[in-house]
């Protein structure tokens, strides 16, 4: 069996298979072939522009991508806490509320460890569903796990592409137009090129993080 980065990146890369087809050649050899009783051919599916062919793979790679890298974070996350559950301590006032273990929860609970495990889920839960500035500082100061910070930047990025797409039709966002590299309210084109590169930070980024994870939890 395969552990979690392992996987991430046998995932990863078989969308490098999928961004080669976005090429100007290979639309031009699929273009004409007929596929379904409802379009002439495949070229009539995106208006005959490679543009259109291209960007779907790119952000369909990306999107699939970045969800390979969540579910790793998520399982990461759910992996420390279970080698050290005394980290879900709170630190604050501000935290106890969400931490609190009602009387329903410990009497229910078949044993010690399926009631840690379900707050260990509740406290991954409540994370994954933070900005991801916010997880990645989760990672850093209550996980204390270390990489290299310059790559914090692009994973924002990516985060905000993925959500622009599910959420705003394509179109980025202002969050996202701080970028240079987008425009707000304009659609976001993607080259393979950049999802490789973002596939690349990627890589480094979780390797780093796996293999911190396994240097400060592993005993």
């Amino acid at each position: 069996m395969t552990d979690i980065h392992s996987n991430l990146t046998i995932r990863l890369n078989y969308l490098i298979g999928l961004l080669d087809i976005s090429s100007q050649q290979s639309f031009e050899k699929i273009k004409g072939h007929k596929i379904s009783d409802e379009f002439d051919s495949v070229g009539e599916i995106y208006n005959n522009q490679y543009s259109i062919y291209r960007n779907q793979i790119t952000i369909s790679a990306i999107l699939l991508g970045y969800a390979y890298f969540e579910a790793f974070l998520t399982d990461l996350i759910a992996m420390c806490l279970t080698k050290n559950p005394k980290i879900l301590i709170p630190e604050g006032k501000t935290q106890i509320k969400d931490k609190t273990i009602t009387y329903q929860q410990l009497l229910l609970a078949d044993s010690y460890d399926q009631l840690i495990k379900e707050l260990i889920e509740k406290e991954v839960r409540n994370i994954m569903y933070k900005s991801m500035s916010e997880v990645l500082d989760y990672l850093d100061r209550k996980l204390k796990l270390t990489w290299d910070k310059s790559l914090n930047s692009e994973i924002v990025i990516a985060n905000k592409i993925r959500n622009c797409c599910m959420h705003n039709n394509c179109l980025a966002d202002r969050g996202l137009a701080k970028d240079a590299r987008f425009v707000e309210g304009k659609e976001i084109e993607l080259t393979s090129g950049l999802v490789h590169s973002f596939g690349l930070k990627a890589r480094q980024f979780s390797r780093e993080l796996w293999y911190s994870a396994k240097l400060k939890y592993s005993a």
